[in-house]
């Protein structure tokens, strides 16, 4: 199977504190860790543990933590010829996560945003020949935008995590086969806390199907003919990070292999379940075997 993923790619600066800091407050940080991240580099990461043989569409600055990122991509098997080196800085992400797991992230965009279409059309071949595009919203909303066009062009499926959750064009949403938010994604798109109605929303624009990420409590998927609400596996939670992204990848290789879509939920989920066992986000994703092994442990 396939895939390219065009998104962001950056270094994460990950705090493990004892409570998430009310506004106004300071407090000391349990740990420190410096590790890969970017919603893109971590859903490339995943697919590529899973399987899947994945191309990196990306941007890094020109810098020592660009090197170390193009690096860590390349050790986990992804073509990176689709990375761009910018002269701006890497794009950064600071993250705070507290004892439950629950986590707080700012991101610093830089070369993140010298991503552009120029250079995405230079991999038009690349993403002819895959079966799914994967894009995220921490590039530029424009670059998105074409990307999905030139993909739908090439015939290529469509996968878009909005997040985080910015207006599209109407024009776009057709050209879309499945759109994962997570709850508060899908609240700011449609104006509503209700999940199926937000989702029927989505469908109303014309994306072909919405899987809406609910953390611990699984997920709820539509299409025009169906809905499924799917539970999660219960785990001991240690790290949220890069959870929603190891389920996007999950979900992907799934389909990919030929599984429907109950099954590619289920799948899913376990990638998602076992990557909160572990701090860091692309170092808690798992491999195929682990996800089989977990799964096995939990047949009905």
């Amino acid at each position: 199977m396939k895939a390219v993923v065009i998104g962001s790619i950056n270094m994460d600066f990950t705090m493990g504190v004892e409570h998430l800091p009310a506004k106004g407050e300071t407090i000391a940080a349990r740990s420190f860790k410096e590790s890969p991240g970017g919603k893109g580099a971590n859903q490339a990461a995943a697919l590529s543990r899973l399987g899947a043989d994945v191309m990196m569409i990306g941007a890094v600055g020109r810098d020592g933590m660009g090197e170390i990122l193009i690096r860590s991509l390349a050790r986990e098997g992804i073509d990176t010829s689709g990375v761009k080196v910018a002269d701006a800085s890497t794009g950064n992400a600071f993250i705070s996560v507290d004892e439950a797991g629950n986590n707080t992230i700012v991101v610093y965009p830089g070369a993140n945003y010298e991503l552009n279409m120029d250079w995405v059309e230079s991999f038009k071949e690349h993403i002819q020949v895959s079966d799914f595009v994967i894009l995220q919203m921490e590039i530029a909303v424009d670059t998105v935008v074409k990307s999905i066009e030139m993909a739908r062009k090439q015939g290529t499926r469509v996968i878009l995590n909005p997040a985080p959750a910015r207006p599209l064009p109407d024009h776009v949403y057709p050209m879309i086969d499945i759109i994962i938010p997570n709850e508060t994604e899908l609240a700011l798109l449609t104006g509503t806390d209700d999940i199926r109605a937000g989702a029927k929303q989505l469908l109303k624009k014309g994306v072909k199907a919405v899987v809406v990420t609910l953390g611990d409590k699984g997920c709820f998927y539509a299409d025009h003919d169906k809905e499924i609400t799917m539970e999660g596996f219960e785990v001991k939670a240690v790290d949220s990070t890069a959870a929603g992204d190891a389920f996007i990848a999950g979900l992907t290789v799934s389909l990919g292999y030929g599984d429907d879509i109950k099954a590619a939920i289920r799948f899913a989920n376990a990638v998602g379940a076992l990557t909160v066992t572990k701090a860091g986000a692309q170092d808690s994703i798992p491999v195929y075997k682990e996800v089989e092994d977990f799964l096995r442990r939990h047949e009905k």
